[in-house]
């Protein structure tokens, strides 16, 4: 009997703390675009992005919620957090197709691998964000994410241009090479290392 009513004591017991962290919860929604996606740049318009990495942190590091899955920007996604605590979120959107970019196991650094990079690709457009933010009832967080790359620009003057033109030449290709440009970004704080030399090869 003593047995009998001890279950039923931790059952109850155990209810009640299912209900209760159920009350505590609340929808927090992240609203999510992507910085000048459209028209700012001679390539890489952000239309090629289709992938959303994301996790959601407490203020002790544990990782809470996570997805690794296709999406279309502006993109919004919504899940249950704990009303009153302190969250960081960090967000990597990708090309779906580019192969170049592992996440860790904590899902807190972005690698980058350059082993036959293209100049002018397209698939390696990125964008990222970390955001850290007080739970409230039915948050919402509209939040822009920005590249973590720069696009390198080379022109010439028309007559430069003109004088080629009229001697021949037909420039379709380029390629470049970069001193020193980091491997690894940590989704946290910004901070990039491991820098390498790269060659983007003629493309």
């Amino acid at each position: 009997m003593f047995a009998a009513v001890g279950m039923m004591l931790a059952t109850s017991c155990s209810d009640y703390e299912s209900d209760e962290l159920f009350e505590n919860e609340t929808p927090v929604t992240f609203s999510l675009g992507l910085e000048n996606a459209m028209g700012t740049r001679a390539i890489s318009d952000g239309t090629g992005v289709d992938k959303l990495i994301y996790a959601v942190f407490d203020k002790e590091g544990n990782r809470v919620a996570q997805s690794d899955d296709s999406a279309e920007f502006p993109f919004e996604e919504t899940i249950s957090l704990v009303k009153g605590e302190q969250y960081t979120a960090v967000f990597w959107a990708q090309n779906e197709a580019c192969s170049a970019y592992s996440i860790s196991e904590d899902f807190t650094t972005i690698t980058v691998n350059y082993d036959g990079a293209l100049n002018n690709d397209e698939t390696r457009d990125a964008f990222f964000r970390s955001e850290t933010f007080t739970v409230k009832e039915g948050v919402s967080l509209n939040i822009i994410l920005k590249r973590p790359f720069a696009q390198v620009n080379m022109g010439v003057t028309q007559a430069d241009w003109q004088n080629a033109a009229y001697a021949g030449f037909e420039i379709t290709k380029s390629s470049v090479e970069i001193k020193q440009a980091a491997t690894t970004l940590n989704l946290v704080d910004g901070l990039v290392g491991s820098p390498v030399d790269v060659t983007f090869a003629v493309n």
